[in-house]
């Protein structure tokens, strides 16, 4: 039979001592606690006899299936030396977390709401990191999510770009104000890895003819309001924000007006529309595009491509439209529709210089240069800039290669 602990204060040289078997000490470990005086260590020791009887009572009550499984359970915890009362306490523990945290949908969409008074391209950035969390995430609770599973939502092992850098920015920042509400724990997202650049990541990456066909084509069948903003940005290169500030009355047929007020460099410049621009612009006169950015995304998301689209999903949600195509094109290069405008332009011969001045860049054309010139094979950009209406004329080599800009 074990000895019955007795709790007999003994004097040493730091005080009365108390030895504290583990079983009756509040971490489960044994302990020694010390008194100043013999009186406070005498009251300690009758607390303690207090509960090494209720101990005793409630031990005889143990029924032999509990006493089994008590057994079996320290037998698992034997190896991380933790005692049966330190375990219960680390899953008291978590399950208290898990209660009082939230889904991942709940936290995002509770998120987003403290975000509106954010600009609109962050806000549209930040719910698509969501909506992307949220397709293996959505109904996982904060509490129970690990590193390894963000990682694979938002940037799976070997993904690169700065595309992927910028979700884990943004998941970061929404895992962080949802550790401040108590809903996970922030250190979780240390494991979280940025991917890792190389010199791949500064090649741009341009469309094929057949993908800028299929773009125009989709817009034409699905959202014809936005063809002519693609047209803009595939055959003169506009930039998307300046595509959105553009009006109807800076694009006529003598050509495109770029004032200050529109450029993203601020410098007003003219561009000479190509004949393949000009027979787009005749079918599909400009109008601004209503919520151009994600009418682009559609389009991009029925030719193919993993861009995630707003649009879509509420046209599935209302039943207007069955479920998305599957996507088969992979992650949509960055700035594809101006990178292939130059790409093709350089290669059917127009000058850098012109497209300098075309684009918005200060300085030589070194870096037009760097980026452009090889990119793509002369038959290629005559494929490219034959890329026309149904029923318009495609445009000669000759009149491709002398389009100038003023």
């Amino acid at each position: 039979m074990a000895r019955r602990t007795e709790f007999e204060p003994k004097a040493s040289d730091h005080g009365w001592r108390l030895n504290i078997p583990a079983k009756f000490s509040a971490t489960g470990k044994r302990e020694r606690h010390f008194f100043a005086t013999k009186e406070k260590a005498l009251a300690a020791a009758k607390t303690y006899r207090k509960k090494r009887d209720e101990f005793g009572h409630q031990a005889q009550a143990i029924t032999p299936s509990l006493a089994e499984s008590a057994t079996i359970a320290a037998e698992i915890l034997a190896p991380w030396k933790l005692s049966l009362v330190e375990a219960a306490r680390i899953v008291a523990d978590i399950r208290e977390k898990e209660t009082a945290s939230t889904t991942l949908s709940a936290a995002g969409a509770a998120w987003l709401s403290a975000c509106e008074g954010l600009r609109d391209r962050t806000k549209r950035n930040y719910r698509l990191t969501i909506e992307r969390m949220e397709i293996t995430l959505g109904v996982s609770t904060m509490a129970n999510i690990q590193a390894d599973e963000i990682q694979a939502a938002i940037a799976p092992a070997g993904t690169t770009g700065a595309a992927a850098a910028e979700r884990i920015r943004n998941a970061k920042a929404f895992w962080n104000w949802s550790a401040k509400k108590g809903w996970c724990n922030a250190d979780t997202f240390s494991g979280v890895e940025m991917p890792k650049a190389s010199r791949e990541d500064a090649e741009i990456g341009i469309l094929t003819p057949d993908e800028a066909s299929l773009i125009l084509t989709t817009a034409e069948k699905h959202f014809p309001q936005a063809v002519a903003s693609f047209a803009l940005q595939l055959f003169a290169g506009i930039r998307a924000e300046e595509l959105i500030r553009l009006e109807a009355g800076h694009v006529t047929k003598d050509g495109i007006d770029m004032p200050a007020s529109v450029t993203k460099k601020g410098r007003r410049r003219h561009i000479t529309p190509s004949p393949t621009l000009s027979a787009w612009l005749e079918k599909y006169p400009f109008e601004p595009c209503p919520n151009w950015r994600e009418t682009a995304a559609a389009v991009r998301r029925l030719c193919g491509w993993e861009v995630s689209s707003v649009i879509l999903n509420e046209r599935i949600k209302s039943g207007t439209m069955p479920k998305l195509p599957k996507s088969t094109r992979g992650i949509w290069p960055q700035n594809a529709l101006r990178h292939s405008h130059a790409s093709y332009a350089v290669a059917a011969g127009i000058p850098l210089e012109n497209l300098l001045f075309e684009f918005g860049h200060a300085g030589n054309p070194t870096l037009l240069r760097q980026h452009y010139v090889g990119r793509a094979s002369k038959k290629q950009a005559l494929d490219f800039f034959a890329i026309v209406p149904e029923g318009a004329e495609k445009p000669q080599a000759v009149k491709i290669a002398k389009k100038g800009v003023a």
